[in-house]
């Protein structure tokens, strides 16, 4: 098997990689054992299937999760699932406990200035969730169970971990997907009613002209299009077309046609 594996032609190699990625887990690490010894196109090769088994196992799964009413936080957490590293945490119950920690300081008062400013206080004060501006393009930025265990992520995982929390309190935060820089809502994101803040900058409250000078690194005029709220599809879309980017930068094609192929079953 390991002599067949040893093939530099993707096609040719293409129908033992299907193979190996079918195969019962112990059979599959056998191979991955013998594989350390072996060539580097059966090294890749074999990795490969094992990228493509990984998505494969929990294929169905995603399946009823893209379905006619996106589940973000099913998506996101099956999405943890895909990684090349095991699940750092539970992301539903550190959700949990976030949302039960913010929710001990919030009166009967849902004000959106007094809401905002103690989701910040609990996410980024006090657990440290903020902009990997070191490592922006590393595949963990957008994998929230890693986010939420190292406190590092990108805007749009940033946000979506405060959107998640604020559901379980029913407080008003949206996803807005402005260009180049990924931004949250608290308030009445139609009416404009409420404040638009910066997840990648400690949750920040933004005014006017502070919007319009981070936009402006991205495009010329910022139009109230721009501004829109996403929905759930649209924030697990742009999640899955992040992290293509991030693995053409480190040349891993089989991560890229899974990726392509859950956005595909996405967006049919």
């Amino acid at each position: 098997m390991l002599r067949l594996l040893d093939e530099p032609d993707p096609a040719a190699a293409e129908p033992l990689i299907a193979q190996v990625s079918g195969m019962p887990p112990a059979d599959r690490e056998r191979v991955a054992a013998g594989s350390n010894t072996a060539g580097i196109a059966a090294r890749r090769n074999v990795q490969s299937a094992i990228t493509r088994s990984r998505f494969l196992a929990v294929e169905d799964d995603w399946r009823k999760v893209a379905g006619p009413r996106v589940d973000l936080e099913k998506a996101l957490s099956l999405l943890c699932l895909t990684s090349e590293t095991p699940p750092a945490l539970d992301v539903t119950a550190t959700l949990d406990a976030y949302a039960e920690e913010i929710g001990e300081h919030l009166s009967g008062d849902r004000a959106f200035d007094v809401g905002l400013s103690i989701l910040a206080e609990v996410l980024y004060r006090r657990h440290k969730l903020r902009g990997n501006n070191d490592d922006y393009y590393t595949p963990d930025n957008s994998y929230l169970d890693r986010v939420l265990a190292t406190g590092k992520g990108i805007p749009i995982s940033l946000c979506a971990i405060a959107i998640l929390v604020a559901r379980r309190l029913e407080l008003p935060v949206a996803g807005v997907g402005s260009p180049g820089h990924f931004l949250g809502f608290y308030g009445d994101v139609h009416l404009r009613i409420g404040s638009f803040f910066d997840p990648n900058d400690g949750f920040r409250r933004l005014n006017a002209g502070e919007l319009r000078a981070l936009l402006a690194h991205f495009v010329d005029k910022v139009e109230p299009e721009m501004l829109n709220p996403v929905s759930d599809r649209e924030i697990v879309s742009r999640f899955l077309r992040n992290l293509m980017g991030c693995y053409t930068k480190l040349d891993q094609p089989e991560q890229i046609r899974n990726l392509e192929r859950w956005n595909r079953t996405l967006n049919p």
